[in-house]
């Protein structure tokens, strides 16, 4: 089982050589991949620990304020994606003033060298670091020589329509361009979160369904996908699923956003699970109907949709 050490002060003396990879990984896309798979590959042939140092906040959370990009991924689903690759800890970093203070050499030396026996870095080529960014493949080329460390520098990856990175996904998923985003994480869109209690008015429409908050500022849109539901290990279930406010509804007073889904030929009691839904299409955009039995109609056609997608 991963460990996971939150803060450089809760970092014990290791007696372990490790192999390390440093970074926000949002998204885990084919990149992150890459770098991850290099990490433990290094570790199995050098005997090493591998270790993932991620920050939190995310940088630029810490340093915008405003206008933060949405991430992609939960810090929980990260971890359960990086646990995935067979690592053996994650260390995450307190990003604050006195981190983002603390320069490049200093990072090398305090924490990699002192703390952690580095012996191996995996980075991708455009990769920074420490106060103001001050730190460069260069640097660590130059640190490596002289504190006896390597560097292994992973080229970044492309496809016909640009460069793999979060940067670019988030951009395709606020076009609903979930095709693009998911050939860029090599895997589809999902979302996670705990099942809630909800109002009960998809039951009285004959449409039971399952409830997850998410996020108000949530990369997706709102409207009505073509979904795959895990709600247990390898277990799944097709579906299709409505983000947002229920606009026809008045009693979402707080315009709270919610990711409602319905499961295709299953009942399930899903209170209180945590389930992960996969997106596949969108389906419309939501929109405020007349009437109970319009909104009902509706829902047939939709259902239909995502059954002519899924072909079943």
């Amino acid at each position: 089982m991963i460990q996971i050490i939150r803060g450089i002060h809760n970092i014990k003396h290791i007696n372990f050589n490790s192999v390390i990879t440093i970074g926000k990984f949002d998204g885990i896309h084919l990149g992150h991949q890459k770098l991850l798979t290099q990490v433990y590959q290094i570790s199995q042939k050098y005997k090493l620990l591998s270790i993932v140092i991620l920050f939190e906040p995310q940088p630029l959370e810490f340093l915008k304020k405003k206008d933060i990009p949405m991430r992609i991924m939960k810090f929980r689903d990260k971890v359960k994606w990086i646990s995935s690759y067979n690592i053996d800890t994650i260390l995450c970093i307190r990003f604050n003033q006195s981190f983002k203070s603390l320069n490049a050499k200093e990072f090398i030396i305090n924490i990699l060298i002192n703390k952690l026996n580095v012996k191996y870095i995996v980075i991708g080529d455009d990769f920074k670091f420490g106060c103001k960014r001050n730190g460069n493949i260069n640097l660590l080329k130059e640190m490596g020589q002289q504190y006896q460390f390597n560097i292994i520098i992973i080229r970044s990856l492309y496809t016909h329509l640009g460069k793999i990175s979060s940067t670019n996904i988030r951009i395709a998923l606020s076009k609903n361009n979930i095709k693009l985003a998911t050939n860029l994480l090599g895997r589809p869109v999902s979302i996670t979160g705990k099942v809630i209690h909800g109002d009960q008015i998809a039951r009285t429409l004959d449409f039971p369904t399952a409830n997850v908050r998410i996020n108000e500022k949530h990369l997706l849109s709102n409207g009505v996908y073509a979904v795959k539901i895990k709600y247990s290990i390898k277990k799944y279930c097709l579906g299709i699923s409505n983000i947002g406010i229920k606009p026809t509804f008045i009693k979402n007073k707080q315009n709270t956003r919610l990711l409602e889904v319905h499961l295709f030929n299953k009942n399930i009691d899903l209170y209180g699970k945590y389930i992960e839904i996969f997106i596949y299409k969108k389906i419309r955009d939501e929109k405020i109907f007349s009437s109970q039995t319009e909104l009902k109609n509706q829902i047939y056609q939709d259902i239909i949709k995502v059954k002519e997608y899924f072909k079943i």
